[in-house]
């Protein structure tokens, strides 16, 4: 959501305004085909999508069965699969974002899941700083790069998937209130992430 939301506002500019209800978009068909005015030196209007006026393609990193929803019907992006943050792929993120990159990406969306287990826990944090760090030394400095932690996600997944059969009134398997207090608590903290910009040098550039 919080990508479609930054794609509408370079779209729209300081006209753009959040609507009341959003339906659900697919981020890559919005980066492939969500037009934008650009003007021409004889002012006339010229629509063209952001794949279209950065001549870049769009890259995805993450799981398998994460990437299968990712797939655009033009096949015009590339998808790269990485099963955990500590895998060597996770380096592909800020690689395919390097300015010094020829065939460097226009639009990265990646996850990169960190398992949280008592042994990788100090791993999975040296490689998140590892993979800021790389960001901010080697992108662009007017690339705008969102990154947003989640935690818990893959139990509160998994306790919903539970608790929806559970619940089936054909179910035969029963669904307790301890159940529902934890399956609360996973929501609850799976809900509330945390936001992080790295900020962009950009300027809107405006013509006499």
């Amino acid at each position: 959501a919080s990508l479609i939301l930054a794609l509408r506002r370079a779209k729209h500019g300081s006209s753009f305004r959040l609507k009341e209800s959003v339906k659900h978009q697919n981020v890559l068909d919005v980066f492939q085909k969500a037009k934008g005015g650009d003007h021409t030196s004889d002012g006339n209007s010229s629509e063209s999508s952001f794949a279209e006026r950065n001549e870049r393609s769009s890259v995805c990193i993450g799981p398998n069965d994460w990437l299968t929803g990712r797939s655009v019907g033009n096949g015009s992006q590339h998808l790269l699969s990485c099963e955990s943050i500590l895998s060597s792929m996770a380096m592909a993120v800020p690689s395919w974002l390097a300015s010094k990159k020829p065939s460097r990406a226009g639009m990265l969306w990646a996850k990169l899941i960190c398992e949280g287990s008592r042994e990788g826990f100090n791993n999975e944090l040296k490689k998140q700083d590892e993979i800021i760090d790389s960001l901010v030394t080697n992108v662009s400095t007017d690339t705008p790069i969102l990154v947003i932690f989640q935690r818990n996600y893959l139990k509160a997944n998994a306790l919903t998937r539970q608790r929806k059969a559970a619940t089936n009134p054909k179910a035969t398997c029963v669904w307790s209130a301890c159940q529902e207090e934890e399956w609360k608590q996973y929501m609850s903290s799976c809900r509330n992430c945390e936001a992080l910009w790295i900020g962009s040098s950009c300027q809107q550039q405006t013509k006499s």
